[in-house]
């Protein structure tokens, strides 16, 4: 016999699912289907592992959120905060272009999905929140972040209970429950 040594720890845990506060290190503007879309890339990942923001416009309003959401929380390129009328419903004055982006941090929900080519498990990126962060015109708490974070994780259990991966299986949650009259097998 002899004696050998080995890693401690094998992984960096950063394509874990869950919350990963990022760098944006690419962003770059392009069109789907006739709308604009903002691919985002991130210090220390590959370019394949990248996050979407696809524009969506408020069907009653006729008002773009998704991008516009995308620079308020990543506090980018934001110009000033201007007041209405009433002083109750500021509205923000923000350059849209995507290098202001570039070097701003967001929190990211990595998830795991199932390969429709391979059937084998990969981490993607589902949505990102702000992080907690002061600046010259825009203030987000812990608390304001941490509401975020649970709105996306609601969102993406709703979307994975009614929906089906790549290989045709329903990603449900199942809870046994054992009563104090169940006969234990052991």
């Amino acid at each position: 016999m002899a004696v050998k040594t080995m890693a401690k720890n094998t992984g960096t845990g950063q394509y874990n699912a869950g919350w990963h506060e990022l760098t944006i290190s690419k962003a770059v503007d392009g069109k789907w289907n006739d709308k604009r879309v903002i691919d985002l890339n991130f210090e220390n990942y590959p370019d394949n592992m990248r996050h979407r923001v696809f524009e969506s416009t408020n069907k009653t309003t006729g008002e773009e959120f998704k991008i516009a959401n995308l620079f308020r929380f990543a506090c980018a390129g934001i110009i000033s905060v201007l007041q209405d009328p009433t002083g109750k419903n500021p509205v923000i004055q923000y350059d849209d272009e995507v290098t202001n982006l570039v070097g701003t941090r967001v929190n990211v929900f990595f998830v795991k999905t199932i390969s429709k080519t391979d059937g084998n498990e990969y981490s993607k990126t589902f949505d990102l929140v702000p992080v907690a962060q002061e600046t010259e015109h825009l203030t987000w708490t812990d608390d304001d972040v941490a509401r975020l974070k649970n709105s996306v994780e609601k969102q993406y259990a709703k979307k994975t209970a009614t929906t089906t991966n790549g290989v045709g299986t329903a990603h449900l949650d199942t809870t046994t429950t054992v009563t104090g009259d169940a006969e234990i097998p052991f």
